[in-house]
C-alpha cells in the first residue's frame, strides 16, 4: 500500500510546462514571480541544490514532502526520460527509486552519439525540463557535449546520483501476482524486486545496421553513426556514408572536409530545411540570467512556433503545399539544376523528418563528394558494390538510423499469468497515452507507442507522461491500492482514435520513414500537435484504470 499524503496546496501550472494554453501565458507571466534559476550548461551545481529543487516545483501535480515506507521503483534507462521521472518522483517524496542504466554515465542518446557535429535540432531553450530551466545555453541549437553537460547538471542539483546504478543491462522483468512486484533479472544475475517498474529506454536506443550481403568480409572500418569510432583517422580516406537522415546531414560536412573523398549512398532524397542557427550573444544571455521572465517568454514563443508547425504537416492541406514550394525554392538555390532530381523529394514535406541544416547541401557540391542514388548490393573486401558499379573504399558509416518500432527489444517482460509483452505487441505496439499497456500491472513506459513528435520537444510530452503517472500514484495513496492496471477496452479505444487520425496524417504518405513499419501502420508517432497531447494527459481518468488493493 501507498503512504498517505497530506492534502496538496494549490501551485500555478507553468506554462513553460508548457501547462497553460498559449492565449494564458502572458498574462500568468505577469502575475507570478519568477521562479526558477539559472542552470549553467558546464558548471556543476551543487550549492544549495535542495533550495533550488524546491524553488522550481512549477505543477500541482507534486507534493514536497518525504515519506517513510515508500514503494521502491525501479526505472531503466538514465537519458533524458529516466531521469525526468527519477526527479518528478523524488520531488513527489518517493525516495525509494532505482536507476539502471547499461552505460557509465547519464543523458541516453547525448551520450552515445559523440559523432561530429551532433546537435538537436529543437531550439535550446525548448530542450530542457521545465522544472529546471537553462538560462545559459549558448547557442540557439546546442550541440551535443552542451546538452550532455546540462543533463549531468541536472544529477547533480537534485542528488540523483546515489540513485542510479551504471554498467547494469536489464534483461528480464516479470510481474509477481501474489506479491504485486515486479522481479527484475540483470545481465550480472542480480534479481531487484520493486512495487513499479518504468521504462524509459526511448526509441532511438537500438542502432538499426542494414543486413547488407558481404558485410562481415569488408576488410575496412565500419560502424553505426550512434557509435562514432574516433580512433579512425579519415585523412585522405575514401569513405562510405550509408544513409542521409538526421544524423548524416550533421556529419557529412566535417567527414567531406577531412576524408579524401566521400560517397554518400542515399535511398531516397530528404527535405532540409536552413537550420539558422547562432550563438546568443552576451547581452541576451545576461538578459535570460538576469530576468528569467525573458527567457520564459524567450521559451513560450519558441513553443508557440514550433507547436504550430503541425498544421504544415498535413496530408494535402493548402500550408502542406506552400510549404513545399518554399522547401523547394530554397534547395534550387543552393544546388544547380541537374541534382534537382537527385536531392530534391517528390513526397510531401514531414512524410519523413524534415531535416536542418544549412551546410549539406551545400557540401555536396565539393568536388570529392558524390550523391550516389543506386541500391548497395553488397560489400567486399575493400569496397561497397551498386547494380552499376563497384566503389573501392576504405570505411564505411552507417547512418541507417535505430530500430525505432521494436519498443524495449530486447528486454523480456513478462506481465499477467506469465504474458510476454512482446506477444502483447504481435500486431502492433500500443499503449494508454504511450504510457500502460493492459495485462502488465505496475509497468509505466515513457516515451512510449504513438508519442513521438515531428516539429515538437519530446521533453514536453515525457513531461506530460510523467504528470499523468504521478496523479496515478496520487490515486493509489488516496485508496490505499497496491496496483494499477489499463483496462483493455480503454487501451484499444484510445489507440483506435489515435490511429484514425494519423490514418489521414502526413506521416501515411507513400514515402518510407522511420514512423512506419513494414505494413504501413504508425506506431511511433503522436497524431496532433503538443498542445492536443497536454489535454488529453491533464487529467488522469481513473475509470480507464483497475486499480486495486
Amino acid at each position: 500500500m501507498l503512504p498517505p499524503i497530506r492534502p496538496r496546496t494549490q501551485r500555478s501550472e507553468a506554462f513553460l510546462a508548457v501547462g497553460r494554453e498559449p492565449s494564458g501565458v502572458l498574462t500568468k507571466m505577469k502575475n507570478r514571480r519568477a521562479r526558477a534559476l539559472p542552470l549553467k550548461p558546464h558548471k556543476t551545481l551543487e550549492k544549495n541544490a535542495s533550495q533550488r529543487s524546491s524553488a522550481i516545483l512549477m505543477e500541482e501535480d507534486f507534493v514536497n514532502s518525504v515519506r517513510s515506507g515508500s514503494p521502491r521503483f525501479i526505472i531503466v534507462g538514465a537519458g533524458m526520460s529516466g531521469l525526468c521521472m527519477a526527479i518528478r518522483l523524488k520531488q513527489a517524496g518517493f525516495d525509494n527509486v532505482t536507476v539502471l542504466e547499461s552505460s557509465d554515465e547519464v543523458g541516453g542518446t547525448w551520450h552515445k552519439n559523440t559523432y561530429p557535429n551532433a546537435g538537436c535540432d529543437i531550439p535550446s531553450y525548448l530542450y530542457c525540463y521545465s522544472f529546471a530551466p537553462n538560462y545559459d545555453w549558448s547557442m540557439k541549437y546546442a550541440r551535443q557535449p552542451e546538452i550532455l553537460a546540462y543533463f549531468r547538471n541536472c544529477v547533480e542539483r537534485f542528488s540523483l546520483r546515489p540513485h542510479l546504478r551504471f554498467r547494469t543491462t536489464v534483461r528480464a522483468a516479470t510481474f509477481d501476482e501474489d506479491t504485486a512486484t515486479w522481479q527484475v533479472t540483470t545481465d550480472a544475475g542480480d534479481r531487484l524486486t520493486a512495487e513499479f517498474l518504468v521504462s524509459a529506454v526511448g526509441q532511438l536506443n537500438r542502432p538499426n545496421i542494414p543486413a547488407i550481403p558481404g558485410i562481415e568480409s569488408f576488410a575496412g572500418a565500419s560502424w553505426h553513426s550512434a557509435r562514432w569510432n574516433h580512433e579512425f583517422d579519415l585523412t585522405d580516406k575514401t569513405v562510405a556514408v550509408i544513409g542521409n537522415g538526421a544524423s548524416a546531414i550533421q556529419f557529412v560536412p566535417e567527414v567531406a572536409r577531412q576524408a579524401g573523398r566521400t560517397l554518400v549512398f542515399q535511398r531516397t532524397p530528404s527535405w532540409i530545411h536552413p537550420l539558422h542557427n547562432y550563438r546568443y550573444p552576451h547581452w541576451a544571455r545576461w538578459m535570460f540570467r538576469t530576468l528569467p521572465i525573458c527567457a520564459r517568454a524567450h521559451r513560450s514563443w519558441i513553443y508557440l512556433m514550433c507547436d504550430m508547425r503541425v498544421f504544415a504537416f498535413r496530408s494535402g492541406s493548402k500550408l502542406n503545399l506552400e510549404y513545399a514550394r518554399w522547401l523547394r525554392s530554397r534547395m534550387r538555390k543552393v544546388i544547380p539544376p541537374e541534382q534537382w532530381s537527385t536531392l530534391i523529394p517528390d513526397y510531401a514535406p514531414g512524410c519523413k523528418r524534415v531535416l536542418l541544416s544549412s551546410d549539406y547541401l551545400q557540401t555536396l557540391q565539393r568536388d570529392d563528394v558524390d550523391v550516389i542514388s543506386d541500391h548497395v548490393d553488397r560489400f567486399d573486401a575493400d569496397a561497397v558494390l551498386t547494380s552499376n558499379q563497384r566503389y573501392p573504399i576504405d570505411a564505411a558509416i552507417f547512418a541507417t538510423g535505430f530500430q525505432a518500432n521494436a519498443f524495449l527489444q530486447p528486454l523480456d517482460i513478462r506481465g499477467r499469468n506469465g504474458q510476454s509483452l512482446d506477444d502483447a505487441w504481435a500486431g502492433r505496439p500500443k499503449a494508454y497515452g504511450g504510457i500502460a499497456v493492459a495485462g502488465f500491472p505496475n509497468l509505466f513506459l515513457l516515451y512510449g507507442p504513438n508519442t513521438n513528435l515531428g516539429h515538437n520537444s519530446i521533453i514536453f510530452m515525457v513531461e506530460r507522461q510523467v504528470g499523468y503517472i504521478t496523479k496515478c500514484l496520487r490515486r493509489m495513496q488516496n485508496t490505499g491500492a497496491r496496483r494499477i492496471e489499463v483496462r483493455k477496452d480503454a487501451m484499444e479505444c484510445y489507440d483506435r482514435e489515435i490511429q484514425q487520425q494519423l490514418a489521414s496524417s502526413i506521416w501515411a504518405g507513400d514515402c518510407t520513414s522511420w514512423y512506419k513499419t513494414a505494413d504501413g501502420s504508425i506506431p511511433n508517432n503522436w497524431s496532433g500537435s503538443a498542445t492536443a497531447f497536454w489535454r488529453r494527459m491533464k487529467k488522469a481518468k481513473h475509470t480507464d484504470f483497475e486499480i486495486s488493493r
